[in-house]
Order: C-alpha cells, then sequence, then structure tokens
C-alpha cells in the first residue's frame, strides 16, 4: 500500500531524508539553516553543466553559449553540490540562481503540465479554509492550469495576481482576467502588495532561487494575516534515485536546493512563517515509468554522446526522430528492471514531489 503522509508534522517526515553524518565546519553555510556543518557531495564542472543542459552535437552554438554563461555565474570552472548534516538541505555551491539567459537557451522555459498532483493537493486544502472573497498569488503561473483550477470557483478573477517570467504566458494569463506582472516576486513592483494576499502559490519555482531569506521575507510580508502559502518541490530522496541508477542528474544552475521539511522550517523561523504540514506524493506508476524511461533514455545519450542514441536525439525534431527515440528507449526498458524493482522497495519515499503549507506566523 502507498502512504500517504497527510497531516504528518513536519520534523516527522523531515526523518525520511538521510542526512550526512560527516561534518566539516569550514564548509560552505547552509542556505536554509545557517550551519557550517554541510559536506560536499561532489564536483560538477561547467563543461559537464553545458554537456547537459545543451549537447554540443545537438547545438553548438547554444553549448558555447551555455559554458559562458554557467561560467560566468559560477565565477570559475566548478560548483560544488553540498548537503547540511543539520537540516538535510541539499544546495549548489556558490548558490547562484540561473538566470534569464541561461533559461532562454536551454529552452526549459514555456512547458507546464496541466494536471500535477500538487494542483489537487492544494485545491483540497484550499477548500477546508474559510477566506472572504480571497486575494492570491501564484508564483511562476506558466500558461495558468492551476489558476483556471481554483478560478472562479473558488476565487473571481479579479483577485488573481500571476507573475511569469516567460513573456508569452503574459497575453494568455490576461485573457483569463488575471492581473499578470513579467518581474521577480521580490522585485519592488509588488511594494504595494503588501499584505494583501490571503494565498501565495509557488509550484516547482523555490529549487530553482537564490536569496532565501529575501523569499521568505517577501512571502510573508505580502500575506495577510493568518494567511498561508504552498509549496511543492521535487522530492530530494526521487532525485537520489535517478542520480544512483543511470538517469538524469539534477545539476545546478538550474535547480540549486534540495529541500527537506526541515530545511523549510529553518528558513522560515527567520523569516515570520510556520510550517503547518509537509507532505510527500504517493509514487505514481504511470507517471514513475514515463519519466524513468524517458530520463535513462537521455542520460544513456549523455553518458555516450558518439552513440547511437545522441546521434539520433541531434537530428532536427520531426515525427519520425520522435518514433526512432521511442524505440530505442523501448528497445532499453528490460535494463531498467532492477531499478524498478529497487523503487518498489522503497515506493513510499520516492512519489515525484514535495509539498508544504507555510502560514504567516
Amino acid at each position: 500500500m502507498i502512504e500517504t503522509m497527510a497531516c504528518l508534522p513536519a520534523q516527522d517526515l523531515t526523518e525520511r531524508y538521510a542526512a550526512p553524518t560527516a561534518r566539516n565546519s569550514d564548509a560552505a553555510e547552509c542556505p536554509a539553516c545557517r550551519s557550517r556543518a554541510t559536506l560536499s557531495m561532489r564536483t560538477v564542472s561547467v563543461q559537464e553543466a553545458a554537456h547537459c543542459f545543451a549537447p554540443e552535437r545537438a547545438d553548438r552554438e547554444s553549448h558555447e553559449r551555455i559554458l559562458t554563461i554557467v561560467t560566468s555565474l559560477w565565477g570559475g570552472q566548478t560548483c560544488h553540490l553540498m548537503r547540511c548534516a543539520d537540516c538535510g538541505f541539499g544546495f549548489s555551491w556558490p548558490f547562484v540562481a540561473g538566470n534569464a539567459d541561461f533559461y532562454n537557451f536551454t529552452g526549459a522555459a514555456g512547458v507546464y503540465p496541466r494536471s500535477k498532483w500538487e494542483f489537487a493537493r492544494t485545491v483540497a486544502e484550499l477548500e477546508g479554509l474559510a477566506a472572504e472573497r480571497p486575494k492570491i498569488l501564484e508564483v511562476g503561473a506558466g500558461n495558468g492550469h492551476f489558476l483556471n483550477l481554483v478560478c472562479p470557483s473558488l476565487v473571481r478573477a479579479e483577485d488573481v495576481t500571476a507573475l511569469e517570467y516567460n513573456v508569452k504566458s503574459i497575453p494568455v494569463l490576461e485573457r483569463r482576467g488575471y492581473r499578470a506582472l513579467s518581474v521577480d516576486v521580490r522585485d519592488r513592483a509588488l511594494d504595494a502588495d503588501r499584505g494583501s494576499f490571503d494565498f501565495i502559490f509557488l509550484f516547482q519555482i523555490v529549487e530553482h532561487l537564490d536569496g532565501l531569506d529575501a523569499l521568505f521575507g517577501r512571502i510573508r510580508a505580502l500575506l495577510k494575516s493568518g494567511g498561508s502559502a504552498f509549496c511543492a518541490v521535487p522530492n530530494a530522496a526521487r532525485i537520489e534515485y535517478q542520480e544512483t541508477h543511470r538517469s538524469v542528474p539534477d545539476l545546478p544552475p538550474n535547480h540549486i536546493g534540495r529541500w527537506t521539511p526541515q530545511a523549510f522550517e529553518a528558513v522560515c523561523r527567520r523569516n515570520g512563517l510556520v510550517v503547518r504540514s509537509a507532505e510527500l506524493e504517493p509514487l505514481s506508476w504511470r507517471e514513475f515509468l514515463a519519466h524513468d524511461i524517458s530520463y535513462s533514455h537521455i542520460r544513456r545519450a549523455q553518458l555516450n554522446p558518439d552513440g547511437i542514441v545522441a546521434r539520433i536525439r541531434s537530428l532536427p525534431r520531426s515525427g519520425m526522430r520522435r518514433l526512432a527515440e521511442a524505440a530505442l528507449a523501448a528497445l532499453f526498458i528490460p535494463a531498467r528492471l532492477s531499478a524498478w524493482h529497487y523503487v518498489y522497495r522503497h515506493r513510499e519515499r520516492l512519489g515525484g514531489s514535495l509539498w508544504v503549507r507555510l502560514d504567516r506566523a
């Protein structure tokens, strides 16, 4: 039976995340809890990052541009992947987020799932919270798929503010009647909205961001007294599975934070927020298998840039290329069976997302 961690206190859920026991007092400071009991797990080079985000065979110009961008972001040729022994937070060092140039060249923006577990979980939570004509803010709203679930049934369109960097999404959001802004939540453009929102939503956003105290301090400032924020981030245990079973690694400067409930507690404590609840997404075999087959296929191309998989992936996008990739991915399914057996044995902790509700203290 798949365990759903509904209403578990955050400290109970934190026990499911193993933190390193080795400590290094001279290591980087944890951005979440500010501990220096941190451990370097491995080092990533700019060449490795560029190869993952923009393979040279597929697009040499983008590959060279990514090399330049990442070198500038890191201020050098390498980045360390760290983990905090006290709160379990995983983070890149230097702790620097990707910029607009990085996301434009990697093409990471613009793909917005219409349905996600955290959407349904949040809607269920909202239905139990009383708020008269609530005002809401979504950070990273995409094309508004979550907002469309709550508007107009729970929220009026004129009471919705949506933040989204992708300028192509702004007209889509505005056609729904939402106030749409292409700004960072920490931008001064939102200074006039202090204390305005009953609910704030950040789905698969926080793991991309640096400046955590500025971020969580701004969330508190924008919430009304008694308001709540809802965040969903990738499950750190699922990422660890991918990286130890020949699937796509989770590299900076795309994702720079691997969150645990205890890490949320630490940064919230400093910024006037309280972790009300934390839950792991129950494992969906349909979602998992689709991602695992795709991600392991991509990883084969990354590990062997001169192999047949990489050669086909470097071809222009077309129906024939999709068919060829699907056939190749299917051929390797037997090689994934042992990894899937591992997932079955640890299925209670390998759902895709960690969801938290944060209340203004």
